[in-house]
């Protein structure tokens, strides 16, 4: 009986492995290079310092001092105002379509109140879906109030300062973390599942060789495709369902807009989902490759969709990026009928980006599968 330590054909195992290896280039490269390309995104994505919050106003004083209000919040970094409202409806309607974070309401006969000392309430909205933005924007907006207290004179006894900053927490007063992450889960376990499945699957049965032996009987090219990713369809709209009533009944999220719309739309999000699952599986040669390829695109899909991070704190390359990401659009999507009670007047330019992206990954890797099926 040989020894556990015996190392007999050592060498010979160790040739066959890097012989192995080196032959199967894409895959080497993608062990590679991944790594490096995944430290990257993490490196430049992951931005805890909240700044450059997008904020919108509404100045209804038109007055000196209101007018150096809004100076004060565009000099710093923690706010940029890139809306203007007309109306105190327009400013809950940009924060409830996404358009911004906090909106800082003005009132009339603001200047005259501090000139005559007795203390202007600036009313700011934030919205608290957004637990990793609300409480820095929270706190900023309080500061930015003291910092102009202090330099426009010091307060009379009867109020606490000149400028009294009221902030409002909107959609998630008490800030859970739950109410942020549960919501976009949704989105993330339906494009895991769906995508990693489908993807090993189909890449499984090319390999075996069962695919072949498919494709050589009366059954179509398009048949075959629809008949494997159908089911992996179903799989996807089982899991929706299945997480939609965790965040409900586990996590206690309740959903603010129309159950309906949020259904729809979820099964336009898994034409994309499956559109991206079939394209790896065109591309894939064997099943490492695939798993790695499915690594590739769920990371930065987490990351750059704005899961975890906030978009507006990345650089603008990996915004941009995050553009081609079906998640992106559907992560707004979710969060905006789950926490916001958003409807489609302000979801439409997700719904639509969605939707193209959505169609044209799935009609072009139903094109590659075809040619690359004997």
């Amino acid at each position: 009986m040989r020894a556990s330590f015996d190392l007999t054909g050592f060498g010979a195992v160790l040739y066959k492995e890097f012989v192995h290896i080196t032959r199967d280039r894409t895959t080497l490269f993608l062990a590679l290079a991944l790594p490096i390309v995944e430290l990257i995104i993490f490196g430049y994505a992951v931005n805890l310092r909240v700044e450059h919050v997008a904020a919108a106003y509404l100045n209804e004083d038109r007055g000196a001092v209101s007018y150096r209000v809004l100076d004060a919040l565009r000099a710093s970094n923690q706010f940029d105002l890139v809306r203007e409202a007309a109306s105190r409806a327009e400013l809950r309607r940009l924060i409830i379509g996404n358009h911004v974070k906090v909106a800082f309401d003005i009132p009339p006969h603001f200047s005259a109140d501090v000139a005559n000392r007795r203390g202007a309430a600036l009313q700011v909205l934030v919205d608290g879906s957004d637990s990793n933005v609300a409480q820095p924007a929270y706190t900023a907006a309080l500061a930015i109030g003291g910092a102009l207290s202090a330099e426009l004179g010091p307060p009379v006894t009867v109020v606490p300062s000149l400028v009294d900053v009221r902030a409002r927490m909107l959609f998630n007063p008490s800030l859970r973390s739950a109410n942020f992450f549960v919501p976009g889960l949704v989105g993330v376990i339906m494009q895991l599942i769906t995508v990693f499945l489908m993807a090993l699957s189909i890449v499984g049965e090319r390999e075996a060789g069962t695919l072949d032996q498919l494709l050589v009987t009366p059954i179509g090219v398009t048949g075959l495709m629809l008949g494997k990713v159908l089911p992996y369809a179903a799989i996807g709209v089982v899991d929706f369902f299945a997480v939609l009533a965790a965040m409900v009944w586990i996590f206690g999220v309740p959903i603010a807009g129309s159950v309906g719309l949020l259904v729809v739309l979820a099964a336009d999000f898994l034409i994309a989902a499956l559109g991206l699952g079939l394209l790896i599986s065109s591309v894939a040669r064997n099943q490492v490759q695939a798993l790695l390829m499915t690594f590739a695109a769920t990371l930065p899909s987490i990351l750059l969709s704005g899961f975890v991070f906030e978009r507006d704190l990345m650089p603008a390359v990996l915004q941009w990026l995050g553009y081609a990401i079906p998640l992106t659009y559907f992560l707004e999507i979710v969060r905006g009928i789950v926490l916001r009670g958003a409807g489609l007047p302000e979801l439409w330019p997700s719904i639509t980006a969605m939707t193209i992206l959505g169609l044209f990954l799935l009609t072009s890797s139903s094109m590659l599968f075809s040619r690359r099926s004997p």
